[in-house]
C-alpha cells in the first residue's frame, strides 16, 4: 500500500523584491564580513511577516549543522563569532549606525 501525505500545516508564503532595503542592508554586512551568501527560499520565522507584506529574512547566525527536525540534528559552534558579528551590524545598519 502507497504511503499517504498527510498536511500537518500550512504556513503562508511571500518573498523580498530584488533590491529591498533589508535585503541589502545583509549583502552589504555580508560584503564587509567576506560572507559569501546565496538565496534561497524555504519555510522560515519569516514567512508570516512576508506574507503580511513585511519585509522580513531568516539568516544563518554562524556554525555548521545538519540533520534539521530530526533525532539526528547537530550543530557546531565553529566561526558562531562570525555570525553574531553579522546580526550585530545589521541591525546597526537598520537601526541607522551606518
Amino acid at each position: 500500500m502507497a504511503g499517504r501525505v498527510k498536511e500537518i500545516g500550512s504556513r503562508p508564503g511571500g518573498g523580498l523584491l530584488e533590491g529591498a532595503p533589508l535585503l541589502e542592508c545583509i549583502r552589504a554586512v555580508d560584503a564587509h564580513l567576506g560572507i559569501r551568501s546565496h538565496l534561497d527560499c524555504s519555510s522560515t520565522d519569516a514567512n508570516v511577516p512576508l506574507s503580511l507584506g513585511l519585509a522580513a529574512v531568516s539568516i544563518g547566525a554562524g556554525g555548521q549543522g545538519g540533520g534539521a527536525h530530526t533525532p539526528a540534528e547537530w550543530f557546531k559552534p565553529e566561526r558562531r563569532e562570525l555570525g553574531l558579528q553579522r546580526v550585530l551590524l545589521a541591525l546597526c545598519m537598520l537601526l541607522g549606525g551606518e
